[in-house]
């Protein structure tokens, strides 16, 4: 009994340790993050707005995710999307709505692209499109977006990454990393799969948070931070390193921005624009 009761204990504490361990970064390399794909050159969150993103060496491509009325988890950015002359929650409107909206692509600058697909590469897709089409081949950066308003979205999209293997590490790099605004659900996605890195975002607005308590509290589940650029000072990235966090700055697509944020020794930033961010690190000559 004195034995079952100290296996007992000891599978407790081996579990706990596992959920207090924060999944690691890169600590050497300065990473791209494609702000919706390549979303500058083309619709944001299609199959070709990735595609370019990954042939203009992105690290990672972003992808903010809804969840439809039938289920169905797609990349979006708005909790709402325009149907003819209305307004309409991805919530409650199907997959097979969403799919019929008509997309263009941008004429900033025309791009060759290479890619392989049935699906149509403008229009909207679902992540289990996404993950089908790109696999283990490409680096995702997936935000959760308003998981509050869909009830049980983190345990569908940790299935979705079980079920298509990608909760791995490749290259270094881990295949996936999850961020979100929203700290609870952060906090349940680490204690259900620690091995996955997170990000905790921040608005503008809410700035007067990033204090060194505050900071400390969420390295314990997070990897890092995702804030906007318009609040990233050399104090605040020494703050977050001190605290074992990484920074990630959204948006930044200026070359002059891009090497301000280089320079504040930030370990990453999002970009529309991969292409420019690429050739910046090569004038730099950074990692």
């Amino acid at each position: 009994m004195k034995k079952l009761v100290l296996l007992f204990l000891l599978i407790l504490l081996v579990s706990c340790a596992q959920q207090d361990k924060v999944a690691s970064l890169p600590d050497n390399e300065f990473l791209i993050i494609a702000h919706r794909g390549a979303s500058a050159y083309a619709p944001e969150h299609s199959l070709l707005s990735y595609e370019l993103a990954v042939q203009m060496q992105a690290d990672y491509i972003e992808l903010d995710v809804h969840r439809t009325q039938d289920k169905e988890l797609v990349a979006l950015h708005d909790r709402f999307i325009e149907l003819g002359n209305d307004k309409q929650a991805i919530a409650d409107t199907t997959f097979k709505q969403l799919k019929a909206i008509q997309r263009k692509a941008s004429q900033r600058k025309k791009i060759p692209v290479t890619m392989q697909t049935d699906i149509d590469p403008l229009r909207i897709v679902s992540t289990e499109e996404v993950f089908s089409h790109f696999k283990d081949d490409v680096n995702y950066y997936i935000e959760l977006k308003t998981p509050s308003t869909y009830p049980g979205i983190e345990k569908t999209l940790l299935q979705q990454l079980r079920d298509n293997n990608l909760l791995q590490q490749g290259n270094g790099f881990p295949t996936v990393i999850l961020q979100s605004f929203d700290g609870d659900a952060l906090k349940e996605i680490h204690k259900e799969e620690p091995s996955i890195p997170l990000i905790q975002l921040y608005s503008e607005k809410n700035e007067s948070m990033l204090t060194k308590s505050h900071l400390r509290k969420v390295a314990k589940y997070a990897s890092g931070i995702g804030v906007d650029e318009k609040i990233v000072t050399k104090e605040l990235v020494d703050r977050a390193h001190a605290a074992g966090l990484h920074v990630h700055p959204f948006t930044v697509n200026d070359k002059d921005a891009i090497r301000r944020m280089i320079e504040l020794q930030v370990n990453g930033i999002f970009t529309d624009v991969p292409d420019v961010a690429v050739e910046v690190l090569k004038e730099m000559n950074v990692e």
